[in-house]
C-alpha cells in the first residue's frame, strides 16, 4: 500500500515537472524531465535545484557587455520567430546576443530549446560564441544533439539508397536531407569534405535520371564552388543556361562563380548584362547587386 502511494506521488510530481518545463515555468532543459521521471524524489529535487540556480544566477549575475554583431543584409538572413509566439516585452531573437542582460539571454535560449532548435541553427551558432558560459553550454549541447539526429537519418538514407539506388523517391529524399544538413553549417573539416563529395555524386545522379529543376542546378553549382571544383561548376553553369537562360537563379549562380574566382571586371559586365536583358530580380537579389556595385 505504501509503495502504491509513493508511486502515485512520484507520477504526479513527474507530470508537474513536465508541465513546468513545457510552459517555461521551470527554467531547465526539456531533457531534465526524464531525470525527474527515472530518479524518484532525487530527480525532482535535482530539477528544482537546477531551476533555482539558473533563476538566481540570472537575477543576481553581473550583466556582461556584449559587442554588437555586424550583420550584413546582403550576406546574412536574420533569424526570426512567429510573431504570435512572442509578446511585446520579449527581446527579438535576432537581438538575443547583443542585449546586456544575462536573464534575457538565458530566457531566450531556453525558449528556443523548448520550441524547435532545428529552426534556429543560425541563432544557436551565434549563441555558441557568447560570453555567457551557460548560454554557450546550452547552445553547444543542442547543436551536438541536432548533429547526432542528422547522422542517424543520413545513415538510414544511405541504407535505403544502397538497397534501391535507382529509386527516384529515395534519391530525392536523400539529396534534399543531405543538402539541408550541409546548409546548417554544422559539418566541419573532413566530414564536410566527404559529405560534399557525396552530395555531388547524388545530385549528378539525380540530374541524369530525371529532368533537373532550376534548384538542382543551383545546389549543384553552389556545392562545387564550396569544393573549389570550378571546372565542374562551369560545366553545370553552361547546362543551366541552356534550360534557364533568363532566370534570376542562373545569373546569381554565375555571379557567385565569378566572385569565387575573383573576377571583378567580369562581375561588372555580368551586372550590365542583367540590366540590359531586363531580368526579373527579387528584392534580395537587388541587394546583392547593389553590394557589388558599391
Amino acid at each position: 500500500m505504501l509503495f502504491l502511494i509513493l508511486f502515485t506521488v512520484h507520477i504526479i510530481l513527474g507530470i508537474l515537472v513536465f508541465l513546468g518545463i513545457k510552459f517555461n515555468i521551470l527554467k531547465v532543459h526539456k531533457y531534465m524531465f526524464f531525470i525527474a521521471l527515472l530518479l524518484p524524489f532525487w530527480g525532482v529535487l535535482l530539477v528544482l535545484i537546477l531551476h533555482f540556480q539558473i533563476l538566481f544566477e540570472a537575477d543576481n549575475g553581473i550583466d556582461v557587455g556584449v559587442e554588437k554583431l555586424k550583420l550584413e543584409s546582403e550576406l546574412y538572413r536574420s533569424v526570426t520567430v512567429d510573431e504570435k509566439k512572442i509578446s511585446a516585452n520579449t527581446v527579438p531573437i535576432e537581438e538575443a546576443l547583443v542585449v546586456n542582460s544575462a536573464k534575457e539571454r538565458r530566457t531566450i535560449i531556453m525558449d528556443v530549446l523548448n520550441d524547435n532548435p532545428k529552426e534556429y541553427i543560425e541563432f544557436l551558432q551565434k549563441a555558441g560564441n557568447n560570453e555567457d558560459t551557460e548560454v554557450v553550454h546550452y547552445a553547444v549541447t543542442a547543436m551536438v544533439e541536432i548533429s547526432k539526429e542528422n547522422d542517424y537519418k543520413l545513415q538510414e538514407f544511405e541504407r535505403q539508397f544502397s538497397l534501391n539506388p535507382d529509386d527516384i523517391t529515395v534519391l530525392n529524399q536523400y539529396t534534399d536531407f543531405l543538402w539541408n544538413c550541409l546548409s546548417q553549417n554544422l559539418m566541419q573539416g573532413q566530414v564536410e569534405v566527404l559529405n560534399r563529395e557525396l552530395f555531388s555524386s547524388l545530385i549528378q545522379k539525380k540530374m541524369a535520371l530525371v529532368n533537373p529543376d532550376i534548384y538542382d542546378f543551383k545546389r549543384a553549382i553552389e556545392n562545387e564552388l564550396k569544393r573549389k571544383n570550378f571546372t565542374q561548376a562551369s560545366i553545370t553553369l553552361r547546362e543551366m543556361k541552356k534550360l534557364f537562360p533568363d532566370s534570376e537563379e542562373y545569373y546569381i549562380s554565375r555571379l557567385n562563380y565569378l566572385a569565387s574566382l575573383g573576377r571583378g571586371d567580369d562581375i561588372k559586365a555580368l551586372i550590365n548584362e542583367i540590366y540590359k536583358r531586363n531580368i526579373f530580380l527579387s528584392s534580395k537579389t537587388k541587394e546583392v547587386l547593389a553590394f557589388w556595385e558599391a
